[in-house]
């Protein structure tokens, strides 16, 4: 399993900085989750797909 820890910025105003954490799944997909939030995550078939829907 490869995990790596990414952050992002939301466009909204004021911008939010987040670390998430990108988990490639034994199934081939990727499962993204911010980190401190656990219940937030998001499954994609890529890391594109992954951060769109968190």
């Amino acid at each position: 399993m490869n995990l790596a820890v990414k952050s992002t910025s939301i466009t909204t105003t004021p911008k939010l900085t987040y670390d998430v954490l990108i988990e490639n799944q034994a199934d081939g997909t990727v499962k993204a989750t911010l980190l401190g939030l656990p219940d937030c995550q998001s499954l994609g078939n890529t890391e594109t797909d992954s951060h769109r829907k968190t």
